[in-house]
């Protein structure tokens, strides 16, 4: 099993149960989720804290478009029909818990190519990987990688961010382009979303610092864009509105990611990352 760093954590501990068991476990009872959470925290575990745990499942189960899990009786049971779509759950489930730092190898950019694909699916539109640090065919500069993002949405580039930022608070940039077949003598004024990536445990802190004003001046969008929040964790009810109205924009929890990666990333090689940090975070996590 893996470990359970916060067994306080009605969130974490729904987490927790999702992961085991898609990676093996055959089913939990409540007695035994009781269990498992005293041994990881060291004090018993209130029956309404488990009853938090099982209504977080519950709600989960329903919003997810792939059945990873289901209930039976007072067992939560995994599913081994559902396929479609398993690794990425896997993925953000481990963002989830354990957070996301460049300095312990849990890469947040994994999250965000991931993150792209679902936002773009969302649109059925098309997507550019703007965050630092940048992919290896990206612009490093910003300046640059404005201009680079400008040309091929084709908007009006207008000026550049100063050189001290990285990328502005903008990790993926999504947009829906009309049909029309040439690409040279296409039109701007189309649906755009800027959208921040917040993998780690801290991710409320940054609903509110992708700097819309700022983007407006560094292109000069014939539509303005929408901006966007994506995180690996499930956003409960009572924090959904907030988040939203703090974000001012589109919000894709894990969720809403996962519904729209139905089949799979498609990125090239992006499968093969995921697979091998998948088995690299399970390795060092394990308790």
């Amino acid at each position: 099993m893996l470990a359970l760093d916060d067994a306080t954590d009605s969130e974490r501990v729904a987490d927790w149960i999702e992961l085991e068991l898609s990676l093996g476990e055959e089913s939990f009872s409540r007695a035994r989720m009781s269990s498992l959470v005293r041994d990881a925290s060291g004090e018993d575990a209130s029956e309404s804290f488990i009853s938090d745990v099982w209504r977080h499942l519950e709600r989960r189960e329903r919003m997810y478009q792939e059945t990873f899990f289901q209930f039976e009786d007072d067992l939560i049971k995994r599913n081994d029909d559902a396929v479609n779509g398993r690794l990425e759950y896997e993925i953000c489930l481990l963002f989830s818990l354990y957070g996301a730092s460049t300095t312990t190898g849990s890469d947040p950019k994994l999250f965000e190519r991931m993150a792209a694909e679902a936002i773009a699916s969302h649109l059925q539109g098309d997507f550019f990987i703007f965050g630092w640090p940048v992919l290896p065919d990206i612009q490093t500069q910003i300046a640059e990688r404005v201009r680079q993002a400008a040309e091929r949405l084709r908007e009006r580039f207008a000026e550049a961010p100063n050189s001290r930022y990285k990328d502005r608070g903008v990790d993926v940039i999504c947009w829906k382009p009309f049909a029309e077949p040439d690409f040279d003598t296409r039109r701007p004024g189309q649906m755009v979303v800027l959208s921040q990536c917040a993998a780690g445990h801290d991710w409320r802190e940054k609903t509110r610092e992708l700097p819309m004003r700022s983007w407006q001046q560094y292109i000069h969008w014939a539509s303005d864009p929408v901006p966007a929040f994506a995180v690996p964790c499930v956003i409960v009810d009572d924090l959904w509105h907030d988040v939203n109205r703090e974000v001012g924009g589109l919000v894709f929890d894990r969720v809403r990611l996962l519904n729209h990666l139905a089949q799979g990333v498609q990125q090239v090689g992006l499968r093969d990352d995921l697979e091998q940090w998948r088995t690299e975070q399970t390795d060092e996590h394990r308790a």
